[in-house]
């Protein structure tokens, strides 16, 4: 459980944030916070299957490009509510989730990352290439597709901020809960923890879908925000490579890893845009190996007590 005092500090920031958008802040100010929440939603959905079981997916993006087409698709051709949109949105990339986890999170260390990596890409392709090979108008291919316009930033802030609180729930219940000491044991030693008894591909393919699902559900809002998707634009593997960095620099496998990684680099990338426009890249590059080589565990991570989480492999030798 969390300490009085901690559970106190939870509370009162929750409760600033809920009123931000009373506070007259301009309009600019609650999109930079709104584009945060949906960030740590991001790297928060990424670290559920990466940082906990130690198998790193770059393709990641797949899944919430298949939510941007969704929710487009379900509110631009059937004029479906926005909010039953993205909760398909999230089923679709879980049910699709499935039949991919199950043979790609048999394969170990850099296949599983490249196979990953080939599962998004074949997704922009196909939807590049479906309608002109089919000899329908469905996808829109490369010219894309115009989502109604939606409300204002408002809005986007509390959905936003609510799927960041879901998804870290989501984290903090694998922590403490059953199903994440399996994924821990399963980072620690696969071999081990089968020998053990732990039913290891079931628990992979399990986290593997719970974060498909929520990152289906934010490229449905996402695209929804920015009222128009292109294949290049919501399969962009850079956002995979920005989940990756962001849990590092937070710390992977950790409750609050991505929510500090995420707003720390979102919030640098703003400033150093706006004052560095030519060289902000150069100098976040610079920032980020500094961090990385005197925290390699990530910022949390090396804030935290070694120790402080208990494996259900402790004593056993890593697996090469």
């Amino acid at each position: 459980m969390l300490k009085k005092s901690s559970l106190l500090i939870l509370i009162l920031i929750t409760t600033g944030l809920l009123i931000v958008p009373f506070g007259g802040f301009s309009e600019y100010f609650l999109r930079l916070l709104a584009v945060i929440f949906l960030w740590i939603g991001k790297a928060g959905c990424w670290n559920i299957i990466c940082g906990y079981t130690g198998y790193i997916d770059f393709g990641a993006v797949g899944y919430y490009g298949i939510g941007s087409y969704v929710t487009a698709l379900l509110m631009s051709k059937g004029n479906a509510p926005f909010l039953i949109s993205i909760l398909v949105s999230g089923l679709v990339s879980a049910l699709i989730a499935l039949p991919i986890g199950l043979p790609t999170l048999r394969l170990k260390g850099a296949y599983f990352g490249i196979a990953t990596l080939a599962f998004a890409e074949a997704m922009k392709q196909i939807i590049l290439e479906f309608d002109k090979t089919a000899g329908v108008n469905f996808f829109e291919g490369p010219h894309g597709i115009t989502l109604p316009i939606g409300p204002k930033n408002e809005f986007f802030y509390y959905v936003g901020f609510g799927i960041m609180v879901v998804v870290i729930g989501i984290a903090y219940w694998i922590k403490r809960s059953k199903f994440g000491y399996a994924l821990r044991a399963i980072r620690e030693a696969e071999q081990a923890a089968e020998l053990s008894g732990v039913d290891t591909l079931r628990s992979k393919v399990k986290a593997y879908m719970i974060s498909a699902f929520f990152l289906g559900m934010i490229g449905g809002i996402e695209a929804y925000w920015l009222t128009y998707i292109t294949p290049h634009m919501v399969f962009d593997v850079l956002i995979t490579i920005q989940m990756v960095v962001m849990s590092l620099l937070g710390g992977m496998g950790t409750v609050f890893g991505p929510v500090v990684g995420a707003s720390f680099l979102t919030i640098l990338y703003e400033l150093l845009h706006r004052d560095f426009p030519y060289t902000y890249t150069i100098i976040v590059g610079f920032i980020i190996v500094v961090v990385v080589l005197l925290m390699p565990k990530g910022i949390v991570g090396t804030l935290t007590p070694a120790g402080h989480e208990p494996s259900m492999v402790q004593g056993r030798q890593r697996e090469p």
